[in-house]
């Protein structure tokens, strides 16, 4: 039977059509010109966007991946007879990425059918695999298992982590337990390679480097496999053929056989002047620490040819990056693409690391799944994200109700950002905790949230007007931190309302100083959410930022052990940790986000899904993916200049695709 694929995707015509009222830019960004063009012309063009965005979202559903570009999928009239207008029916087009995961997929030509009943527009795209032929690689000759031919997959599609150390003992499993020897692991982990580079960069001369260990091995196998399939590859190993790992040599030694354009220790010019692509297969996973001698030479060339707009790929990790812990070498390879094997490695999920890596897509080289521990590190993904919805009976308190102590006479926009999110993200009832000096500043600006004033001056001096408000049994969350101030009595009115209070709570930013040195007062307070930076989680535990910066993972895991709270590490890949060590990661958040008051975005977030229930974990880790996903939607209508403002704006339309309805709550 032959394999077939479907997506379908609705859109609300009068939503969506909002949407591109709000947002100016958001039809340049989704839509071609063309497209535009066309939707232009016909009368009704929000049904027709609407139909042509549909297409597009089941598209991506089709493919699996969450990383496609809308611009990249295409859909216009071709012959007559869509339904949707004279102009016939819709045919879909990829270009860029997008097509390179269809090709890896080995799908082929897609069949779109649009439709449009009430207020909804909808579409279903279908496709079968492309048959194999006109010079393209037959994956299933080299993958020689039941398990038949496999795929690049990104972190969304494979999100488990492991570490290096947990890899090497599959390795081992595999190979002395199992019984697959490592010239076969290493065989298919160059196809993996190999496939990446003769979809991506077809024809594109191609210079692997290689190591002597075995991620040398594995480059030097993929040269073999590029050449047999006549695509142009030249492979140096740096260190000569003396002191290759038995797996290399023997990759080594096929290379010669087969013909392979290979060369031992040094490149000449003309070959990197003519190098399309340059791979990067120096160090392997169980590498650390600065580079030195000639593989720091090494990388710079590689990273030279990458600034000159050569493509770098990165096999298993790029050099520089150590994989167990994110950290980074001087000198570290940048890659735009790194292709790693099994499972993604902790080092290529968080920061810095995973800045290094670029987009990272794992491979399956016929490790058995059953031989693997329980992960207790994961990629958050979308279907990780459920948003309770409205029942039909509820009220505003039911909806969520919560409370935001935060701002000072510095800082009252950050109050204002915290709550404005709460309510973005569905709480029905906010109220905004702030003295009467500060409450100047956003009084003008609230129109939803209540704003009490919980004394006089400019900033929190004590817990005694607050605590009486937190009692109210409706509230179902507290966000404490945003824009306080660090003044003395501030910090001694937090530390006495978080303690004394058992709202699920949010402790965010100026509110993190409360705790300084002191993490062990939080053990026991149940339902609280910790969200620090770096540098805040340096002053909750008293360490010096550099020691915490060494690993990611440890340092959060140590925040979550010392407080017995969920930690919420903030960076450019986050980390959600719970008191048990359970780990979630929401991988390169855009730069966008490395904006002022984002991050108050995200108390309100947290805050609300608090509120309408979720658990501390939970919420935290939905509440950074939605976070993040706002700030990719910002990007496409503004890839500068969104500021934190902007972002509350996005996050509507990032929830309503992760809501799920609920019943009347008599139901419950």
């Amino acid at each position: 039977m032959q394999e077939a694929w479907v997506g379908l995707d609705l859109v609300e015509v009068a939503r969506f059509e909002a949407a591109l009222c709000r947002h100016p830019r958001l039809k340049e960004r989704v839509f071609t010109p063309a497209e535009i063009s066309y939707c232009r012309a016909r009368g009704g063009p929000a049904l027709h966007y609407a139909a042509r965005f549909a297409a597009k979202e089941a598209v991506g559903k089709l493919l699996g991946s969450g990383v496609v570009s809308w611009q990249e999928i295409e859909v216009l009239a071709g012959v007559p007879g869509d339904g949707m207008s004279r102009g016939g029916a819709p045919k879909v087009t990829l270009s860029g990425r997008t097509a390179e995961i269809a090709h890896e997929r080995g799908i082929g030509a897609l069949t779109v059918s649009l439709s449009h009943v009430d207020s909804l527009a909808g579409a279903c795209v279908a496709a079968v695999a492309r048959p194999l032929g006109g010079g393209e690689m037959d994956v299933a000759s080299y993958l020689d298992s039941d398990r038949g031919p496999a795929a690049l997959r990104s972190l969304v599609e494979r999100p488990a982590v492991f570490t290096p150390t947990q890899v090497r003992e599959l390795d081992r499993a595999t190979i002395e337990d199992v019984g697959v020897p490592g010239p076969v692991l290493m065989e298919r982990a160059a196809l993996g390679v190999t496939l990446l580079i003769q979809s991506r960069y077809p024809g594109r001369h191609t210079l692997i480097v290689c190591g002597r260990g075995n991620n040398g091995g594995d480059g030097l196998a993929a040269a073999r496999q590029l050449h047999l399939a006549g695509h142009p590859v030249a492979c140096v190993v740096t260190s000569g053929q003396a002191g290759l790992s038995p797996d290399a040599a023997l990759n080594f030694r096929a290379a010669e056989k087969t013909g392979v354009n290979l060369r031992t220790g040094e490149v000449p010019d003309y070959l990197w002047d003519e190098t399309e692509v340059v791979v990067d297969c120096l160090l392997g996973t169980g590498a650390g620490g600065e580079l030195r001698g000639r593989v720091a030479e090494w990388a710079s060339l590689i990273n030279a040819a990458g600034a000159r707009g050569v493509p770098v790929v990165a096999v298993d990790v790029p050099t520089g990056v150590d994989a167990a812990t994110g950290n980074i070498a001087t000198g570290t390879v940048a890659a735009d693409v790194t292709v790693t094997f099994h499972t993604a490695k902790t080092g290529l999920v968080c920061p810095p690391g995973a800045e290094a890596a670029g987009e990272v897509l794992v491979w399956d080289i016929g490790i058995p799944e059953s031989l693997e521990p329980e992960p207790d590190l994961w990629v958050v993904k979308d279907d990780d994200v459920n948003v309770p919805g409205r029942r039909v009976d509820d009220h505003k308190y039911r909806a969520g109700y919560v409370a935001v102590l935060a701002g000072s006479i510095a800082y009252p926009g950050a109050a204002w950002l915290a709550a404005q999110a709460a309510y973005r993200a569905g709480a029905g009832y906010v109220r905004l905790l702030m003295n009467s000096g500060a409450a100047d500043g956003v009084r003008n600006r609230l129109v939803e949230a209540v704003l009490q004033e919980i004394g006089p001056g400019d900033h929190l001096a004590d817990a005694e007007s607050v605590l009486p408000i937190l009692a109210d049994e409706r509230l179902g969350a507290l966000v404490v931190g945003p824009g306080l101030g660090r003044d003395q009595d501030t910090l001694t009115a937090v530390r006495r309302i978080i303690t004394e209070s058992a709202l699920p709570a949010v402790l965010d930013a100026d509110g993190l100083f409360a705790f300084a040195g002191t993490p062990e007062e939080l053990q026991g307070r149940p339902g609280l959410v910790v969200t620090p930076h770096v540098g805040e989680l340096a002053a909750l535990l008293g360490a010096p930022i550099k020691e915490l910066a060494a690993s990611s993972v440890a340092a959060a895991r140590r925040a979550a052990a010392a407080t017995g709270q969920v930690v919420l590490l903030k960076g450019s890949s986050t980390l959600i940790v719970a008191p048990s060590g359970d780990t979630r990661v929401v991988v390169q958040g855009p730069p966008q986000l490395a904006s002022a008051g984002t991050g108050d975005v995200l108390s309100g977030v947290i805050g609300a899904l608090l509120a309408k229930g979720l658990e501390p974990f939970e919420a935290a880790y939905a509440g950074a993916w939605i976070h993040a996903e706002a700030g990719r939607l910002g990007a496409l209508i503004d890839p500068q200049g969104i500021l934190a403002g902007d972002l509350v704006e996005m996050l509507p339309d990032v929830i309503a695709d992760r809501i799920y309805e609920r019943g009347p709550s008599w139901r419950s």
